[in-house]
């Protein structure tokens, strides 16, 4: 099922039964195409009945930051990035910006949002992970990004809200 404009954005989701003993954890595939590229690049088992109603909740709970939102794509990419995984343990990480769900950061696909009010501004890039500093490598990263009208989103979100991963797909 697609729901959305993969040309900006869109979510896929399908359960694939063969993956599935019973209809417990609903597992199948979940990706995001941003401006006509599929996030995660490779098919990968993802817990729907979990994934598919944490990805809802985050597009409904995006935030506003103005600033982030008007800066470079790559300067805004490395904000959002730090504010989700900051560096000083002192300060707590702020998950709203992210869109990713574990499918995805589980393969380092890291997908942030956020809004200026009006517009929601979508980037998406899968940075070096470097295992000795625990932190990924930001510079020269390909960042894809898209932008949505929030009445657009809010679309894609009733779309989803009403969907029983259970039942439906």
């Amino acid at each position: 099922m697609i729901i959305g404009n993969p040309d900006c954005f869109a979510v896929i989701v399908d359960v694939v039964e063969s993956w599935n003993v019973d209809k417990s954890f609903q597992n199948g595939i979940l990706f995001l195409a941003i401006s006509a590229e599929i996030f995660p690049k490779e098919i990968q088992s993802a817990t729907l009945s979990y994934e598919f109603a944490e990805l809802t909740e985050s597009l409904k709970n995006i935030p506003v930051g103005k600033e982030i939102f008007s800066m470079p794509n790559e300067k805004a990419y490395n904000e959002l990035y730090n504010l989700v995984y900051p560096d000083d343990w002192d300060i707590d990480s702020d998950y709203r910006y992210m869109i990713s769900t574990p499918s995805f950061y589980d393969k380092n696909y890291l997908v942030f949002a956020v809004s200026n009010g009006e517009k929601i501004r979508i980037l998406a890039a899968r940075p070096d992970y470097c295992k000795e500093e625990s932190i990924c490598i930001l510079e020269n990263v390909k960042i894809t990004e898209t932008f949505i009208d929030v009445s657009e989103l809010n679309d894609i979100i009733d779309k989803l809200s009403v969907i029983d991963i259970r039942r439906e797909l």
